[in-house]
């Protein structure tokens, strides 16, 4: 699955920007929690720069499973690795603080969850979608009992929690194109197939389609 997703985001880097508006609402959701943060920044799955154009710190590392989309933040931001969000090539407490905006619900979340606590000294900054988005594609969405629970696990201080529903502002044929250019278009468990003709009678007849996003900050527990 990791390939296939590397691949496809790779493809996605010059479209990514102008087709990727619930990210880049969510991102700046997000940013909006992440106001006074300091210190050195971990941007998790980075892509193209969502979350860190809005952040007041200017020393700011991306991390993204695309090499291509690794370029294009390093060329914004100065700073860029390729890695897995599942295993972050990093130190621990290498920064103080991990954010990261629609991308944890592409890995095993324990997994991506524990390395971003791992690597932070101070906290983490998260917007996940969950369960409840764009439900008529079937895509394995986390639940939000499921995060809550690895949190908890971890032993994090939850300082802000809540889940906020955004439209992804696309009708007809422009939905899938939505998908494709953003590279989001796999679904890892493929447990909905569509003939054609099936395919465009949903499309005909969606009349809203929406991200339910999980946002929280958590504190680590020193």
């Amino acid at each position: 699955m990791k390939k296939i997703l590397s691949v496809r985001f790779s493809k996605a880097v010059y479209t990514y920007n102008k087709w990727a508006l619930p990210q880049r609402e969510s991102a700046l959701v997000l940013s909006s929690l992440l106001t006074g943060i300091k210190g050195r920044i971990l941007d998790v799955g980075c892509g193209t720069g969502f979350v860190t154009e809005n952040l007041e710190s200017s020393d700011v590392v991306g991390v993204d499973i695309s090499f291509p989309m690794s370029v294009y933040f390093k060329e914004r931001f100065g700073k860029a690795v390729v890695g897995d969000c599942e295993y972050l090539p990093f130190k621990d407490k290498s920064f103080n603080w991990a954010v990261s905006n629609f991308v944890l619900h592409w890995t095993d979340v324990s997994k991506s969850i524990g390395e971003m606590i791992r690597v932070s000294k101070e906290g983490i900054g998260v917007a996940l979608p969950i369960g409840g988005s764009v439900e008529v594609f079937g895509f394995p969405f986390p639940t939000e009992e499921k995060v809550l629970r690895i949190l908890d696990s971890y032993g994090c201080i939850i300082d802000v929690w809540f889940v906020k529903d955004i439209d992804v502002p696309y009708k007809g044929w422009d939905v899938l194109r939505f998908f494709h250019y953003t590279g989001t278009s796999y679904n890892p468990k493929g447990l909905v197939t569509f003939s054609r003709r099936k395919l465009e009678e949903k499309i005909r007849n969606m009349t809203s389609l929406y991200f339910r996003v999980l946002f929280f900050l958590c504190k680590i527990k020193s």
